[in-house]
């Protein structure tokens, strides 16, 4: 994991509860047992605040993180999200290839996400 990537694990942003969200959509890793789960707040088509909460190991945190930098003030629905939050994870240092199932994770959650 990037030096960037690293700092947002040990420093999260966006780990946090959020109230009164308007979406919200978790998933798990069954192979390694990181849990996640994102909720939104989603106002005249603007996500305003995208927070998470995670069971999970470091890289799966940072990417979760890089997540709640990229998408608040985002257009909603949100699109593009898999190419966006790899240009950040890339941007920050870029995961080694046994990080890569947190991406795959935050994807797969923010793309439910969109979807409710």
């Amino acid at each position: 994991m990037g030096p960037r990537l690293v700092e947002l694990a040990r420093s999260p942003v966006g780990l946090e509860n959020l109230e009164g969200s308007t979406h919200e959509a978790s998933g798990e890793n069954p192979v390694c047992g990181d849990r996640l789960r994102f909720a939104a707040h989603v106002d005249e088509g603007v996500l305003d605040r995208l927070r998470f909460r995670a069971t999970a190991c470091p890289a799966c945190v940072a990417v979760a993180s890089c997540a709640s930098l990229v998408f608040d003030g985002a257009a909603w629905p949100l699109t593009g999200i898999e190419a966006a939050l790899q240009r950040a994870v890339d941007e920050r240092g870029g995961l080694t290839r046994f990080e890569q199932h947190a991406l795959r994770l935050v994807v797969d959650v923010l793309q439910r996400l969109a979807a409710v």
